[in-house]
């Protein structure tokens, strides 16, 4: 059977996302346990980018939570808070729908983050979020 994003396939168990995390990003350290998958990495989302250690917590058929640890996320001049975040500072990475339990995190959720971290890094140097998505106000968005 073909896979269509109308077609609701089995979710992959945090078994096989670990083992697709583990062979895609052997730099990240993957812990297991019955509920959970655990991973902490490092990202460099591009050649003059800062390095990053996310962290990704992921439970079935919850979406994957991501935070960043390390540097800590600033503030672009002029805003006061960080664009496409959750409560917490959780990133925000997909409109709803794009993320399904059948999908890998590695082939989705890690360069999601690493194209969040570029356009955080353009909007911390312009204070314009250039990433695109849907909210229905954007306060950290300059006045112009």
């Amino acid at each position: 059977m073909a896979r269509d994003r109308f077609v609701r396939q089995k979710p992959l168990t945090l078994a096989e996302q670990s083992y697709f995390l583990k062979t895609a990003f052997p730099q990240f350290a993957v812990k297991l346990n019955r509920a959970e998958l655990r991973c902490i990495g490092e990202l460099l989302p591009g050649n003059l980018s800062d390095n990053y250690t996310v962290q990704i917590v992921y439970s079935i058929p919850l979406r994957p939570k991501v935070h960043v640890l390390s540097p800590k996320l600033r503030l672009a001049q002029g805003c006061d808070r960080l664009p496409h975040v959750f409560d917490g500072n959780e990133l925000c990475l997909y409109l709803a729908g794009e993320w399904r339990p059948d999908l890998r995190i590695s082939d989705y959720i890690i360069p999601w983050i690493a194209l969040w971290l570029r356009f955080y890094e353009v909007w911390l140097a312009t204070g314009s979020w250039e990433g695109g998505g849907t909210h229905p106000e954007a306060p950290w968005q300059k006045s112009r």
